[in-house]
């Protein structure tokens, strides 16, 4: 599992990464070329900073907290076995 200060590293180096593109594509288009490639680096790379950017916030958001699960309720107390179970012609039925 990554450490925060790991993924905090890889949200800056893959945001210079996109400003370096960016500023490539501005040049290609300025000069006329095909910024084509580049562009299609810069939406990898873009997508790629959106999920770590992600696991960033989950990091600090998980970090040095318990989280305390709650069980569903069933008030009426009733249960039913409707899951897989068929009869003869292949309705679903109860266990």
């Amino acid at each position: 599992m990554s450490t925060n200060s790991t993924v905090r590293n890889e949200v800056k180096q893959l945001a210079q990464q996109i400003e370096t593109l960016a500023h490539e594509v501005q040049v290609r288009i300025d000069a006329g070329s095909d910024p084509l490639m580049v562009a299609n680096e810069l939406a990898r790379n873009s997508s790629t900073f959106v999920f770590v950017l992600g696991e960033m916030y989950a990091l600090e958001q998980t970090t040095g907290k318990s989280h305390k699960a709650t069980v569903v309720s069933n008030p009426s107390n009733t249960t039913r076995n409707y899951h897989n179970v068929r009869d003869a012609l292949g309705r679903f039925t109860r266990k």
